[in-house]
């Protein structure tokens, strides 16, 4: 129920108050003002009290306030999830964004050692050579309609210290990303999720369109995220 809807219960509930409680009053003009009938007015005005208190808690009871939608549940727990991971994770939330579509990121800091040291918090690293974006949030197209995918973006030098992608010492950084996919449509493909790999464009692109959107996804979802930062941080 909205904040108009509650206000007019509290003013009906106020005026037909008002009004049985004239009507008791006025009828003991009509009746005279004896012992008895006052005894009936009090009687009448105290059921009167009783039916408006009993309405007024059934109404609290039986009154849905209405439930986040999925999306900002989701905002909602990401925020934690950063401020969880503040030494290596930050957001862009209160800025522009990036691109075309004014992408909403997060960033994670490019020395994950940092975790361990804890010299910054990831919001007061400096962009590009401190640390990168890391996801692109779901955003608008130029229609209004949410676009319901992330994109995590990878550089090589991640991943240099890794002998297993090494080749010619140069990272396959395709064949990480293909693992990543992998695993992470083997994970998630209970929640209707799918991943897709872009080697030309070194990043994943993971789409949750077909996800049942409730609360208990939402927190899912995050999840997702933890688990590709977890790779990340095994691979690296």
């Amino acid at each position: 129920m909205n904040k108009y809807d509650d206000n007019l219960e509290k003013i009906l509930t106020a005026v037909f108050g008002l009004l049985g409680t004239l009507a008791i009053i006025v009828n003991l003009f009509v009746k005279g003002w004896t012992t008895e009938n006052l005894l009936d007015g009090m009687v009448d005005i105290a059921g009167l009290i009783v039916v408006i208190a009993v309405f007024l808690i059934a109404s609290k009871i039986f009154r849905k306030e209405p439930k986040p939608d999925f999306h900002s549940l989701f905002k909602q727990h990401l925020k934690e999830w950063i401020n969880q991971n503040d030494y290596l994770v930050d957001d862009n939330f209160d800025e522009e964004g990036k691109g075309r579509y004014k992408k909403r990121y997060c960033n994670m800091m490019i020395d994950h050692t940092n975790i361990v040291r804890q010299s910054k918090y990831a919001k007061d690293a400096a962009p590009r050579t401190e640390k990168a974006a890391f996801v692109y949030l779901p955003y608008e197209d130029e229609n209004g309609n949410l676009k319901e995918e992330f994109e995590f973006r990878f550089n090589e030098k991640t991943f240099e210290r890794q002998n297993k992608y090494l080749e010619d010492g140069k990272v396959k950084l395709s064949e990480i990303l293909d693992d990543f996919t992998g695993a992470i449509n083997g994970k998630y493909n209970y929640l209707k999720i799918r991943a897709k790999a872009n080697p030309s464009s070194k990043t994943i692109t993971v789409f949750f369109n077909d996800m049942e959107k409730n609360e208990d996804n939402a927190r899912k979802l995050i999840g997702m995220v933890e688990y590709l930062k977890t790779m990340v941080l095994a691979t690296a």
